[in-house]
């Protein structure tokens, strides 16, 4: 039986520079924002508008199986588990961890303010351990979190646009 392909999140990258052993690519992080329904929420987006950081740009491993120039677009991906796994990481935990600890001060019957404290205490011990885990040396030697280069995007795949002056 062959093992179920992987689903991949794709985004599309410029390669910006090359040498023998990396590849430094460039993603625009705003390419769907302004499209998006969610803008006037969405904290990337606020992110990114008060950092004024368009591009973005990351050194992966050359491909061997591809033949880059600088100048070319490679679309880059991430196995959907992961980004799913880091996203409640980086959401979930914390917020466990606060309830937890408010959880445990009402069980101790203490004062509302001190389940308040309990409370905020635990989101900061949440913050605390996702952290640590993030610079772990198990978080650090796993490649699920690194982004592949799946394939060169084709100039023939590319619709062109044409403008006219009205």
């Amino acid at each position: 039986m062959a093992a179920e392909p992987l689903e991949m999140i794709e985004q599309v990258a410029h390669v910006h520079e090359l040498d023998q052993t990396s590849v430094w690519l460039d993603t625009i992080r705003l390419s769907t924002c302004n499209s998006c329904s969610m803008k006037s929420g969405c904290g990337q987006r606020l992110m990114n508008q008060a950092t004024n950081c368009k591009r973005s740009r990351i050194e992966l491993p050359l491909p061997h199986n591809l033949d880059l120039k600088v100048g070319d677009e490679v679309v880059l991906g991430v196995p959907q588990q992961a980004f799913i796994k880091a996203s409640l990481l980086a959401f979930a935990m914390p917020l466990v961890v606060m309830v937890g600890f408010a959880l445990m001060a009402q069980y101790w019957t203490l004062s509302e303010p001190l389940t308040v404290v309990s409370a905020l205490l635990g989101l900061g011990a949440g913050l605390l351990g996702l952290r640590w885990y993030s610079q772990s040396e198990r978080m650090m030697t796993t490649s699920q979190w690194q982004p592949v280069i799946l394939r060169k995007e084709n100039a023939d795949d590319v619709q062109a646009l044409y403008f006219t002056a009205p």
